[in-house]
């Protein structure tokens, strides 16, 4: 694969899912694309942990209520603003061009539909909490129809984009989801792309 950004060729190698069951993942809410990292923490059940959203297991999930009576004031409504940030350990340096979600086991209506994807190239947990920089990659959606319910436990349509510049560290966010519930919950959500090759 090899593609031109302002006149410099990167080459990469193809790997499908950038994000491993490995990776330091960290859950987040009352978050939006280009600001702080807003909060992280528990806001999530124990056995429903950002973990799961890259573990490769489609029976296990990851749910997020963010808001106020979990810790995480300013999300509203629930579920939104909230994700995860994530320092894939295949390399220091990958492209992400694509998403893959999968839907969670019960309550479409918690079901995600439109994200955010933003990059840095910042590594430590102190820096990704407060520090980073984000560049926004993806506004999109997470390929899981709004109006039509793929079913549970389901892989959706990977959503594909065009990028070309390479990050240490992902910052994934919900900013819409199918219906009115008390939080936003999926079984899978790998980032897809290449490592980066100068």
């Amino acid at each position: 694969m090899a593609s031109t950004t302002t006149g410099t060729t990167i080459t990469g190698s193809p790997t499908g899912a950038i994000t491993r069951a490995d990776d330091l993942i960290i859950g987040i809410c009352n978050t939006t694309a280009g600001g702080s990292t807003g909060r992280s923490g528990q806001n999530y059940p124990g056995a429903e942990i950002p973990y799961y959203a890259i573990d490769g297991n489609i029976n296990t999930k990851y749910l997020n209520f963010g808001d106020g009576s979990y810790g995480c004031y300013g999300s509203a409504p629930p579920g939104i603003n909230t994700g995860f940030y994530i320092t894939p350990t295949i390399s220091n340096a990958t492209v992400a061009i694509g998403l893959l979600f999968a839907t969670a086991n019960d309550f479409p209506s918690r079901d995600p539909i439109m994200v955010t994807l933003e990059g840095t190239n910042e590594t430590t947990t102190e820096a990704l909490n407060s520090g980073a920089s984000w560049t926004l990659i993806y506004s999109g959606s997470t390929g899981i129809d709004s109006p039509i319910d793929p079913d549970r436990l389901t892989y959706v349509s990977r959503q594909n984009f065009s990028n070309t510049v390479a990050f240490s560290s992902y910052r994934l966010l919900v900013t819409a989801k199918r219906g009115s519930s008390d939080s936003v919950q999926y079984a899978e959500a790998h980032i897809m792309g290449y490592i980066y090759n100068s």
